[in-house]
């Protein structure tokens, strides 16, 4: 008989809920957020275990829940206090009601998961901008998000957290159309002026007549994303691995174009 789920445990729940209804393994959800132990992520959804703030913080991403890691890290912390015993039984109810809340959990059962997408944007929720990050610089398609065999990470990028900028980031984030990310090398970086290798560029969809010199571009070559300058464009040579793919000049990588690094950010993938 399969032991069931800690009936009061609102995360426990949502993340069985969430697991099961996007067809993830305990193997495929341990893999995407980091290599957690199977029977950890098993014991962490029936109530036996207590994951770390940063542990708890990595299923949301993994589940595609990042909008709501601040309700997972403070799960964490209330059930961290209820296993060490400083926390009295009032206490820890009234904990469990405030998240219950967060979530729009009701004595029924699990909340709808929010996550709402214009179609043409990234996902966004709770004022974030949801963003797919890619296990390598493979062509993701032309669809609103990646194919999950894609994807090993979703960033969650808050206007809020920029404190003074937040209204400038807020602006910025709201202009990008259908964005992902991918893991930048030493040879890709290296085409573009400003790129550092290391770090996850994040594309966005642009029009195809709108490029700029000063900008960097991805275009797609045989399923894989290849950086290029926006000089391309206007008649520069393109690098010597884009051009003997075939993609010689300014139409046929117009033709061939993803989209436009907008933002680099740290690689969170590591």
């Amino acid at each position: 008989m399969m032991t069931p789920v800690v009936a009061d445990d609102p995360v426990a729940l949502r993340i069985r809920t969430l697991r099961l209804s996007q067809g993830l393994s305990y193997k495929r959800l341990s893999e995407a957020a980091g290599g957690l132990a199977t029977s950890f992520l098993f014991n962490i959804e029936h109530g036996r275990k207590v994951p770390g703030e940063d542990v708890a913080a990595r299923i949301a991403v993994a589940l595609g829940d990042g909008a709501y890691e601040q309700l997972y890290r403070a799960w964490a912390r209330v059930k961290s206090r209820g296993r060490n015993g400083r926390a009295d039984h009032e206490a820890m109810l009234g904990a469990w009601e405030r998240l219950r809340a967060g979530f729009g959990v009701t004595d029924s059962g699990v909340g709808p998961v929010d996550h709402r997408s214009d179609g043409v944007d990234g996902v966004r929720d709770a004022g974030r901008l949801r963003v797919a990050v890619l296990a390598t610089a493979a062509d993701p398609g032309d669809g609103v998000r990646p194919g999950p065999e894609l994807v090993v990470n979703t960033l969650s990028l808050d206007p809020s957290l920029y404190g003074h900028d937040a209204e400038q980031a807020r602006e910025r984030f709201s202009r990008l159309r259908r964005p992902f990310a991918f893991p930048l090398d030493a040879e890709q970086a290296a085409r573009a002026p400003g790129l550092p290798a290391g770090y996850l560029a994040v594309v966005t969809r642009e029009p195809v007549g709108e490029t700029r010199r000063d900008g960097a571009y991805v275009v797609r070559v045989d399923g894989r994303l290849e950086v290029v300058p926006g000089a391309v464009f206007a008649g520069a040579s393109p690098p010597d691995a884009v051009r003997a793919s075939g993609l010689g000049d300014a139409a046929s990588l117009r033709a061939a174009l993803v989209g436009r690094i907008d933002l680099l950010l740290p690689d969170v993938r590591k």
